[in-house]
């Protein structure tokens, strides 16, 4: 005998009688744990996904919570549940391996959106691949400054993306000159370059313009001729990201730009023993397209552009 389906709150682990906010915190530890990148299945994630949908929606759930009376009371068949919402289209189902849509496929945009229900981005918005740009410092700021350095490296890093990743990418979506308030012990705000979303992962980019000589990155500092690199509070952003889209598989990138354009330079050395899934790289312009191809194009269903996180992303930037 097939034991029924679970209920939506038993899904995410809270009673019927939770508030919003232990649901919003319980969906955030259960995304965490089913992310397919993070060891989970693409079904539980999906159940997951589809659960905090409904439940954080209060018109949904009441309607919701009707059915679920209903059903308590008149029982159901075994094997089938009115308790659950259909599954996403092209959800995989129970038995079947996960599909992973092709990477270069059109992009899915989720929610999906009708005349009388518009989407979260404005339509200009939705086919648009590069979002703002890179804030030009004022004369007497670029004097005497990195901010110069930072600017001309930051038009670099949207080049390359825009050339090398963005035409084989269609549902990519970067977002330049971000500003959003660091949620950690050292506060203030976070100043991040780049931000691009793809699927359910997402890439935290930052960009310098580099000195002749190599550079050394093991993990946590980075060192150039045996002085240390001033910090853009990469892991600070991408922890606050984390945190803020617990459900997306959020990574950071520095990128180091020569001044003569060579793609691999500067050379970076780091340690045999750094892991490969640090959270945190610091990269060359051809590693950087590289590693963001693998790591777009290997993720759970890279067509998908989450509309909501796309909006919070525009939000945020300076432009």
């Amino acid at each position: 005998m097939t034991p029924p389906a679970k209920t939506l709150y038993q899904v995410l682990g809270v009673t019927p009688s939770a508030t919003a906010e232990q649901i919003r915190s319980a969906y955030r530890r259960a995304a965490r744990e089913t992310h397919p990148d993070h060891g989970g299945s693409s079904e539980s994630f999906h159940q997951v996904s589809e659960a905090y949908q409904v439940l954080s929606n209060a018109d949904q759930r009441a309607a919701y919570d009707r059915r679920l009376g209903r059903a308590s009371s008149a029982g159901s068949p075994a094997g089938s549940s009115p308790l659950r919402p259909e599954p996403a289209r092209g959800a995989p189902g129970p038995g079947r391996p996960a599909a992973n849509p092709d990477f270069g496929k059109p992009p899915v945009f989720e929610p999906d959106f009708s005349p009388q229900h518009p989407p979260v981005v404005p339509l200009s918005v939705l086919g648009r691949q590069v979002n703002g740009q890179p804030e030009r410092p004022g004369l007497f700021k670029r004097i005497g400054s990195s901010a110069g350095a930072r600017f001309d490296a930051e038009n670099l890093t949207i080049g390359l993306l825009s050339n090398s990743l963005l035409p084989d990418y269609p549902a990519g979506r970067l977002v330049n000159s971000l500003r959003v308030p660091d949620t950690g012990p050292r506060g203030g705000a976070l100043e991040i370059g780049h931000v691009l979303l793809g699927g359910y992962r997402m890439a935290v980019i930052d960009s310098l313009m580099s000195s002749p000589g190599a550079y050394y990155w093991d993990g946590v500092a980075l060192r150039h001729r045996g002085h240390p690199v001033g910090s853009l509070r990469l892991a600070d952003a991408v922890r606050t990201l984390q945190d803020r889209f617990p459900h997306i598989n959020v990574c950071g990138w520095l990128v180091l730009h020569s001044p003569n354009g060579n793609p691999f330079e500067p050379i970076i050395d780091s340690p045999p023993d750094l892991p490969e899934a640090a959270p945190i790289d610091v990269v060359n312009p051809g590693t950087l397209a590289r590693d963001l191809r693998r790591f777009f194009s290997t993720g759970p269903r890279p067509n998908t552009v989450l509309l909501p996180a796309l909006g919070a992303l525009i939000d945020a930037s300076a432009q």
